[in-house]
């Protein structure tokens, strides 16, 4: 239990987890707000999993099959987000994180909460939109692609 607890201290971690809590209760009553906590949990998974389990850890494998490995349980996790966000609340708000998520908003929210700043090159981003045509993105490229992203997955949720 106190190793649990010095998790939830770590940075914002704490922050991260009562806005999952806070948006899970919400989206019983505004449907728009699954959207965000699809990021939200998709942020949390990231930070327990690729942040805890992968950068403070010590192996013999090499560095590229154990991130490989990560990015597939994630992906798992993240399809298996959109489902179920999907079936309890509402299809549009799920779809509307997972394009947030598409976007790179999960990512910036990763630095964010764990309070480190946002790097200059994005190399790992080749998967979003802009990343597939660009390759390599920099720092004001994603978070204008994270606004782009957020503000389709309003409009999306507005016309629903």
């Amino acid at each position: 239990m106190n190793e649990f607890i010095n998790i939830l201290k770590y940075r914002l971690v704490w922050l991260n987890l009562l806005l999952c809590v806070l948006f899970a209760i919400l989206s019983y009553y505004f449907f728009e707000t699954a959207a965000f906590l699809f990021i939200l949990l998709s942020n949390l998974f990231d930070i327990l999993g690729y942040h805890f389990s992968l950068i403070r850890r010590s192996t013999q494998l090499p560095e590229k099959i154990i991130i490989h490995s990560y990015r597939i349980n994630q992906f798992m996790y993240d399809a298996l987000l959109l489902i179920l966000i999907g079936i309890e609340f509402d299809w549009i708000a799920a779809l509307g994180g997972w394009i947030m998520k598409f976007f790179g908003l999960q990512d910036v929210f990763y630095y964010v909460f764990l309070k480190e700043k946002l790097p200059q090159k994005w190399n790992w981003m080749r998967w979003t939109p802009l990343g597939f045509f660009k390759g390599v993105l920099n720092r004001n490229e994603i978070v204008a692609q994270a606004i782009f992203g957020i503000l389709i997955a309003l409009i999306l949720l507005t016309l629903r």
